[in-house]
């Protein structure tokens, strides 16, 4: 569905994947797994392609957050089924 032009005209900007998470992150304030944040930004988890493009656009947006160093993360060993 096409824009109006008076929305087209507002320059209003949608927000970047990197601030999506952050917002996410900043409102839940504990840590998440990259597959809860996937779900936190309301993707479901079936199987298909947009959703395999998805998971592979937020690790990336992650990775740079981490690389910025504005979120941390850590690996956590724990064993399988725990």
């Amino acid at each position: 569905m096409p824009i109006s032009n008076e929305e087209w005209n507002s320059r209003r900007t949608g927000d970047t994947l990197e601030g999506q998470i952050l917002a996410f992150l900043k409102r839940n304030q504990k840590p998440f797994t990259p597959s809860e944040i996937f779900s936190g930004l309301g993707y479901s988890n079936d199987v298909n392609l947009n959703n395999i493009f998805a998971v592979f656009a937020i690790q990336s947006a992650l990775d740079k957050l981490v690389k910025e160093g504005t979120v941390e993360a850590k690996t956590i060993k724990q064993p399988i089924g725990v």
